[in-house]
């Protein structure tokens, strides 16, 4: 009574339980299969013993130990049709020497970031085990949405630098991730997702990519281009410190010095410095005309056109800005005014719309912390599946791994 109470507890059928011993690390159970009657296969009970063996097995931890099962299993010879057989166990995995609830633990922990390796470890099996499990695993991407947000990331997986993520911008779950940000995997992409899914995308975010903005033009016709604020408040950004990089040459090492620490008093707002900060960037700016101009154009940009409420007033004032960065002849804002110009529309669409990429650049942080943990992941497909495990739910196709 106690042993069935026991094999009871542990969830395992057909098996009758022995002994149990545990040390610091381990518990280890010993049990064994029950008798059978009748072969399977014909129903013969003209079945004898053809030998036994003892199998351990793999299972979850019990009172935070690892656990080994030692079963003692037998084979049988049916004399009437000739089949040798075994009773069939449903808790293990076929083919293997785990418990399927040891496979569904182990799947669960790619929900996690943790590495491949850490997860063999911590329950006792190897990491090709961990790595077989992980491709039984099906991912399919998600439904597009009607806000698709689209940003690449750094990935270095599948012998290519850069990947690209595909975001539902309305519930903040990824999609799906693609092995590379190149315009004819991006089209390859596209184009085998029906015009009918297509067409329900209202809103396309991206950065200022000719690839993405190639992809919005070919299969989201009739959905918003919107830039994400980032990406365009930073070319402002970008052109103030290449004015300051060009002037900090031809001055003293100590004031060199001086400018490289205060450099990020110059981008921040001047709304949001302390009094003695904006004594810092006072001093700064007036030690050069140049640099004192492009501070103006930066805080014009900050207060002046960040601050419209809607797409038509930003219209107004970009162009207003663009035309006063044209006028004050600094070079360094020449790739700035032409990037406003070629994405005109686009970043003044984000002013009547509050969808952006933050969201997405949050997931891109959860991927390099996963792919930090692994210490990078060569296989693209095994990435986008770790990727996609630890963003979305996860479904298992198939345990006979």
């Amino acid at each position: 009574m106690q042993n069935n109470n026991i094999m009871n507890l542990l969830g395992f059928k057909d098996v009758v339980f022995n002994s149990l011993t545990e040390d610091n690390d381990f518990v280890h159970i010993n049990a064994s299969v029950t008798k059978m009657n009748a072969c399977p296969h014909c129903g013969s009970k003209k079945i004898w013993v053809h030998d036994h063996r003892i199998q351990k097995i793999r299972d979850t931890h019990i009172r935070g130990k690892k656990s080994l099962i030692f079963l003692k299993k037998t084979r049988y010879d049916c004399k009437s049709c000739g089949c040798r057989f075994e009773r069939e166990l449903d808790f293990i995995a076929k083919g293997h020497t785990i418990t399927t609830r040891l496979v569904c633990a182990i799947v669960s922990e790619f929900d996690e970031l943790y590495s491949i390796s850490s997860i063999a470890n911590r329950y006792n099996v190897s990491s090709n085990t961990v790595l077989r499990i992980l491709n039984c695993l099906s991912a399919s991407r998600d439904r597009l949405s009607e806000v698709l947000c689209i940003d690449e990331f750094k990935g270095d997986s599948g012998n290519i630098k850069y990947q690209t993520s595909l975001l539902n911008g309305s519930k903040h779950s990824i999609i799906d991730i693609l092995p590379s940000r190149d315009k004819n995997t991006l089209y390859g992409y596209f184009e085998k997702i029906p015009n009918k899914e297509r067409n329900k995308v209202k809103f396309f975010v991206s950065d200022m990519s000719k690839a993405f903005k190639s992809v919005k033009k070919s299969f989201f016709k009739n959905a918003i281009h919107i830039i994400d604020r980032y990406h365009f408040i930073r070319q402002v950004s970008w052109a103030l410190e290449n004015v300051r990089k060009r002037i900090q040459k031809d001055i003293s090492s100590k004031l060199r010095k001086y400018f490289k620490r205060s450099k990020s008093l110059i981008t921040k707002p001047a709304s949001k410095l302390t009094s003695e900060q904006a004594n810092e960037v006072s001093l700064m700016i007036e030690l050069n005309k140049e640099l004192k101009e492009a501070y103006k154009l930066k805080e014009l940009f900050y207060q002046y056109v960040l601050s419209q409420p809607n797409k038509t007033r930003a219209k107004k004032a970009l162009r207003e800005w663009i035309k006063r960065a044209d006028e004050s002849k600094l070079k360094e804002f020449k790739s700035c005014i032409t990037a406003f110009n070629n994405w005109f529309d686009e970043i003044c669409n984000s002013f009547d719309y509050s969808w952006s990429n933050g969201p997405l650049e949050g997931t891109h942080t959860k991927i390099k912390t996963l792919k930090r943990n692994c210490f990078g992941m060569r296989n693209f497909d095994l990435f986008r599946k770790r990727i996609m495990f630890s963003c979305n739910t996860i479904i298992l196709l198939n345990l006979d791994i």
